[in-house]
């Protein structure tokens, strides 16, 4: 009976011993795609494939086509669709949310204890300025907000992933 108990107490002294072991390696890895993800942001060149977008008050829409934010030494560049109400807008204005330049008050914030980056700027178009923030997780997805002048705030999400044509 006690050759029982002891046997019993061991395996669960090893089973524990094999969870706290998974879940470190997690932590690891986590930390490991952290520090990638805010490689790639740091080194300016890189790209946020917008897959879903979420106007204010509305439901989320699927997206098929590939929309991004892109950076590229110093230069943000977008071409996203828009959803959502518009306070004002002229004649054959096509909606959406573009944009091409060097932004205002760029800032890049790592936070090592949630294993996030933010990034937030201003940025000036020849129809409206738009506040752009992006939050990302360690893996590169993440969640892209943007709020305008003329136009009601939106949120896209997607992923943060290498520089392509």
């Amino acid at each position: 009976m006690k050759a029982g108990i002891i046997s019993s107490i061991m395996v669960a002294i090893i089973l524990s011993g094999c969870t706290g072991s998974a879940s470190l390696a997690k932590k690891e890895k986590a930390a490991a795609d952290f520090e990638q993800t805010a490689a790639l942001v740091e080194s300016g060149s890189y790209m946020f494939t917008v897959r879903s977008a979420s106007p204010s008050g509305g439901r989320t829409i699927q997206l098929s086509s590939p929309y991004a934010l892109k950076a590229l030494d110093g230069n943000y560049q977008a071409y996203l669709p828009y959803f959502g109400g518009a306070y004002s807008g002229a004649y054959g204005d096509s909606g959406g949310i573009e944009f091409n330049g060097v932004p205002e008050n760029l800032q890049i914030t790592r936070d090592s204890h949630k294993l996030s980056i933010s990034i937030s700027f201003r940025i000036k178009s020849e129809r409206d300025a738009y506040d752009v923030s992006l939050k990302l997780g360690s893996s590169g997805y993440g969640n892209l907000v943007i709020n305008s002048r003329k136009q009601q705030s939106i949120s896209y999400t997607g992923q943060a992933g290498e520089l392509r044509d």
